[in-house]
């Protein structure tokens, strides 16, 4: 099953018997998530369960949702915000389908990062850290990429991603929903940003706000879009944000919400562009990249539209002359607002703690 038939069965987009079945499989089950996870947490909250220091400033950039929600585009955004306050960043993250070459977003984000921001990749974010210190021990920032379920490492801020098209998923939790966590969690968020503000009409986005303030006490911090400044073809070159606007293109893409990036890509091309969705974290083969190309130019597609995620994997696939030309966009976050409320809050988190010992991890 793909992953767009797997959410259409979640959404309920599906009216099949089969997809009947399969929810009501899995809402039997989601009682059960629900009670571990709220179980879970009042036992961090009471500190039974203890969180363990990092050793240095800690923000965690997370979500409640599976899926993407923009936490990677964010991570690099603050990340190059704190060296230009003249901070040292690593980024610490879990690492999902890691292989021999670390994971998709390891790689991409090290390639936008460059050597001045460490990326450790382990599950365990308190060993990680502390790996980081070993070899780097002037780095005075840890960022948790996906932190917000990982309570083992404590943090000094937690910022909590929700992306406009989809805050909550279809509204339940795990597995009969796409809820990590239940929507009074957000309370434990020290700010919320809303990602893809833009691609939501202003009563949508009105009525969002209204719920982040019932459920945390106060408003989003700030309001976030995904902008495509340009694009970069398979030989790196750079191209203008323009440049796909006479072409057929098919787009494909294996990431967490492939709705934002579809949407994106339509507003750059003549014609709505035709999809190939795969899981997040997919783990493409030198003959599917082949294949794609070669069913995309049978198709009469002039090029095929990727993500920067998916090209980190695919530049070691490709054959030496690629059936097409090969385009990623160039991705930046645009704040529509609370942009300096934004750097205000972080200049406050540097400033709240000085650098302690690393707390030993839990064997």
């Amino acid at each position: 099953m793909s992953s767009g038939e797997w959410t259409a069965i979640l959404r309920g987009e599906d009216r099949s018997l089969r997809a009947e079945a399969w929810r009501t499989l899995l809402a039997c089950a989601e009682p059960a998530y629900r009670g571990v996870v709220v179980l879970r947490n009042k036992l961090y909250s009471s500190n039974v369960l203890r969180s363990h220091d990092l050793g240095r400033t800690t923000i965690s950039i997370g979500n409640l949702t599976t899926g993407g929600t923009g936490k990677t585009p964010m991570v690099i955004d603050l990340a190059r915000r704190l060296l230009d306050k003249g901070a040292a960043p690593a980024v610490l993250l879990r690492g999902h389908m890691a292989g021999p070459e670390g994971s998709d977003e390891a790689r991409l984000l090290a390639e936008e990062l460059g050597p001045r921001v460490p990326v450790e990749v382990d599950p365990r974010r308190v060993l990680a850290a502390k790996r980081v210190l070993e070899r780097r021990p002037d780095i005075d920032v840890f960022l948790l990429d996906d932190g917000f379920q990982h309570r083992q490492a404590r943090r000094d801020l937690d910022l909590v991603l929700l992306d406009a098209l989809e805050p909550f998923g279809p509204g339940r939790m795990l597995p009969r929903g796409l809820l990590r966590e239940p929507r009074p969690s957000l309370a434990r968020a020290g700010a919320v940003i809303i990602t893809r503000a833009d691609q939501v009409d202003a009563r949508d986005l009105r009525g969002l706000d209204e719920q982040v303030r019932s459920l945390t006490g106060k408003p989003p911090l700030a309001h976030v879009a995904h902008r495509w400044i340009g694009f970069r073809d398979h030989k790196d070159e750079p191209h203008p944000a323009g440049a796909l606007q006479r072409l057929t293109v098919v787009g494909v893409c294996g990431i967490g919400n492939p709705r934002g990036f579809a949407a994106t890509l339509a507003h750059h091309t003549a014609t709505p562009p035709a999809m190939q969705l795969f899981p997040d974290h997919h783990a493409y083969t030198r003959g599917q990249v082949e294949t794609l190309l070669l069913q995309a130019k049978s198709s009469g597609a002039a090029a095929i539209v990727t993500t920067e995620k998916d090209w980190v994997k695919w530049k070691s696939l490709l054959p030496e002359r690629p059936a097409l030309p090969i385009f990623r966009p160039v991705l930046r976050l645009l704040f529509l607002d609370g942009e300096e409320a934004t750097g205000e809050l972080l200049a406050r988190t540097l400033a709240a703690r000085q650098p302690v010992p690393p707390q030993d991890a839990p064997a």
